[in-house]
């Protein structure tokens, strides 16, 4: 689930340290707390993280994560199901458990795409198949010159889709829940973004080794999965781009001012406007969302132009035009900055459908792989 104000994101903690950490706090020697706030860059994510710390307030001794947990599920949905409670035990123990102190978890390719020459980038020995050689893997190893950070990944993937498998199975006693569809619309989310961080480099691979079918195989699913996200996350209200443009727009006096309102607000969400005509902004993607119309109509077409040179460069035998990409890339920003184009502000489609039907299409498989639901993240067959 996990997308914070800056997208996908992930919170930088875990559950038990908020269970724990105000309580530390406020019995520690000589502390001067007096109460407990949170100040968040952004919200409208996360529910069950601003939930439990929200309780802390009126906490005065430690809260048992686990047990508050099991309760959670409970509430959130108005009724309780043993098989959600499960499934959010995984997620405590898997996604809300980043212990690794890294920073800056929330660069999935779909939504922070990078900027870089693709013959710089490395491909990790594990985003191959067990099967595969792994001499081959470790031969298009390169030192990274410019700048792109490999998505960190801090759980176990095969747990994640678990979890999900769960999710999807506990939904005829639960989608009248509007809260229960959001997590599933979230976690399906998750799931697939990670599935993509992985799509991408075997894109990226297939054109290391000169092959232009794989890349043009593999690039396509790549935009076919944007596509079939931005289905997904049009199933719930809080998950579309419509609504965040039309509330910049409402506080507008007047036409010149709903334009500007509503430019800001594309311009928030996208590139910050400090770029020129061949260099992006280095704000891009700051606040990147996972919302219904901005995959299918800036992500998806992004993507799109990346991988477009990646097909001349093969067909023409000459290096990636990483200058003219940028230019492409930088005027799509820009124009679409300054669309007018409307966008629904109320879902559409069965959440619990969309989510099964999307699991069956790209995780199912990878389900099928599952060695142990706490081993290493499951590899899936791209």
């Amino acid at each position: 689930m996990l997308h914070n104000f800056a997208g996908n994101v992930e919170m930088y903690g875990v559950l038990d340290a908020i269970a724990s950490g105000p309580i530390d706090a406020r019995t520690s020697e000589n502390s001067t707390m007096v109460g407990v706030g949170m100040s968040m860059e952004g919200i409208e994510q996360n529910p069950i993280v601003y939930d439990l710390m929200s309780e802390m307030a009126f906490q005065h001794n430690k809260v048992d994560a686990k047990a508050w947990i099991d309760q959670y599920s409970a509430r959130r949905y108005g009724r309780s199901v043993p098989s959600i409670q499960d499934a959010w035990n995984i997620l405590y123990h898997t996604l809300y458990n980043c212990t690794d102190g890294a920073y800056d978890k929330n660069r999935d390719v779909i939504v922070a795409f990078p900027d870089v020459d693709p013959s710089f980038i490395s491909i990790p020995p594990e985003a191959f198949q067990p099967n595969e050689n792994p001499v081959a893997g470790r031969a298009v190893l390169k030192e990274i010159t410019d700048s792109f950070d490999q998505p960190h990944l801090w759980y176990s993937t095969s747990e994640v889709i678990h979890a999900l498998d769960i999710f999807i199975a506990s939904g005829d006693e639960l989608s009248e829940s509007s809260a229960y569809r959001y997590d599933l619309v979230d976690l399906t989310r998750q799931a697939l973004a990670k599935y993509a961080n992985q799509l991408f480099l075997k894109v990226i691979e297939a054109y290391q080794f000169n092959d232009a079918i794989g890349v043009a195989r593999r690039s396509q699913k790549f935009l076919g999965l944007v596509e079939d996200m931005d289905t997904l996350l049009a199933c719930h209200d809080g998950f579309l781009l419509g609504p965040w443009l039309e509330s910049a727009k409402k506080l507008a006096q007047d036409e010149e001012q709903e334009k500007q309102f509503e430019w800001n607000a594309r311009t928030q969400i996208t590139m910050w406007f400090d770029n020129t005509k061949e260099e992006a902004s280095l704000l891009r993607d700051y606040g990147n969302k996972y919302w219904s119309g901005l995959l299918r109509d800036y992500y998806g077409p992004r993507a799109a132009i990346y991988f477009k040179y990646l097909t001349q460069s093969l067909e023409w035998g000459s290096e990636f035009r990483l200058k003219d990409w940028r230019r492409e890339w930088i005027k799509l920003t820009n124009d679409w900055q300054n669309s007018r184009k409307e966008f629904p502000v109320k879902s559409s489609g069965n959440a619990l459908n969309t989510s099964r039907w999307l699991f069956d299409k790209y995780l199912g498989s990878s389900a099928e792989n599952i060695q142990s639901r706490h081993g290493a993240a499951t590899e899936i067959v791209i």
